[in-house]
């Protein structure tokens, strides 16, 4: 499929954050994903597909931070931008609200048709879900054996590729999208598209629709 979104990496951040008991930023939000590659990679399965590149507060990808932010401004996560001192800048805390539990709740059996990846993302949020980016930055740290490399993450070169999900070119199992849900679930989160979906079931209704309805 030309073009193809990674929409399974929005379901698995929304996700995250209709699991957590907290608000959360960018940086410990990437870092619950790191954790989540990193033990899937071991396993050698796909569920997100987030390249993570090490920088000073350990491992990250913008792609994370772009995605959050483009799901808060259409309404499926809540924003606030916070000052903290530590970093000197103001950066978007992120939490949950209605429109990400409805949207799970309508792909339910897509994910229950991954139990198996969505069972380690659960067990990934109950025992790191509580820490700051601080302190999960300080847990990586601490681990001997992760990536493609399997040595520590100060051992890999700053701005350097820790672990790509898509090294695994025969996973034993992988988190994608049919076609079916695919569509669908674009449909769900685009606004645009499902607007003028309704829009022209609406005409249908009131015999106002003609082809020009669909383009």
């Amino acid at each position: 499929m030309a073009g193809r979104v990674h929409y399974e990496d929005l379901i698995i951040d929304l996700y995250i954050f209709d699991r957590l008991e907290r608000s959360s930023g960018n940086m410990s939000t990437a870092k619950l994903l790191f954790l989540f590659e990193e033990d899937l990679y071991k396993k050698n399965i796909i569920g997100s597909h987030y390249p993570m590149i090490r920088q000073q507060m350990g491992p990250y990808n913008s792609q994370i931070g772009a995605h959050i932010k483009n799901l808060a401004l259409n309404g499926y996560l809540n924003h606030e931008k916070s000052y903290f001192d530590k970093i000197k800048k103001y950066t978007l805390i992120i939490s949950k609200n209605s429109n990400t539990t409805k949207f799970l709740k309508n792909i339910d059996e897509l994910i229950q048709e991954n139990t198996k990846v969505f069972t380690i993302l659960d067990e990934i949020i109950n025992e790191f879900g509580k820490m700051n980016a601080e302190e999960l930055k300080d847990y990586i740290y601490t681990l001997k054996e992760v990536g493609r490399f399997n040595i520590s993450i100060k051992d890999y070169p700053m701005y350097e590729i820790i672990l790509n999900p898509s090294d695994l070119k025969n996973p034993k199992s992988e988190f994608k999208l049919d076609e079916i849900w695919y569509d669908t679930v674009e449909v769900l989160l685009n606004p645009r598209i499902l607007l003028r979906l309704k829009s022209g079931i609406k005409d249908i209704r009131y015999g106002k629709f003609t082809f020009s309805n669909v383009n």
